[in-house]
């Protein structure tokens, strides 16, 4: 833990520094600024770019019945690389750019999710999730649940189980027209 804030708080500031010192005596100080200013707004139209598309995938998930948590860990690495883009520096930049990239910005994820649910008892994993979505033809309204339970030792278990289905109608109480 104390060489993660090491690193994040004293070294990568440094780093910062030199690169800056070393581009800008390369090119001068102004374009330096101006390419430092221009990475930035760069960074945050394809922050909001790539937060859309995220955002899109998540809801496609859903509607499948599978839980979007590839495309959780994917959003919020969008945002740690909007979030690096807007910092001044030109490594914090290129780390921003690199998350942005969906090809690298999901193997990154995919890394996490696999270690995490391997850390969770090795190989033993408890999910449950619920969501409701609205029947685009004929409007009702469709409530999934989700629990499952993976054991790597269980080969027998389907992992695309969506559990129970309730389904459901909406009814709109419309308020009378006589009042007392």
């Amino acid at each position: 833990m104390f060489i993660g804030f090491f690193i994040i708080f004293i070294v990568t500031p440094l780093l910062e520094l030199y690169i800056l010192i070393e581009v800008g005596s390369a090119i001068g100080a102004l374009p330096t600024i101006l390419l430092t200013i221009f990475t930035a707004a760069l960074g945050a139209f394809f922050m909001k770019h790539q937060g859309v598309q995220v955002v899109k995938q998540a809801q496609l998930s859903i509607t499948q019945g599978i839980a979007p948590q590839q495309q959780v860990v994917e959003g919020v690495l969008v945002f740690m690389g909007g979030l690096m883009l807007l910092l001044p520096g030109l490594v914090t930049d290129l780390i921003g750019f690199l998350l942005l990239v969906p090809p690298i910005r999901a193997h990154i994820a995919k890394r996490w999710l696999f270690k995490r649910s391997r850390m969770t008892g090795q190989g033993h994993a408890y999910v449950q999730a619920e969501w409701t979505v609205r029947d685009t033809e004929n409007g009702r309204i469709v409530h999934y649940e989700t629990t499952s339970t993976k054991n790597s030792t269980n080969a027998n278990q389907n992992p695309s189980d969506k559990g129970s289905i309730i389904e459901g109608e909406v009814l709109e109480d419309k308020p009378s027209s006589d009042k007392r």
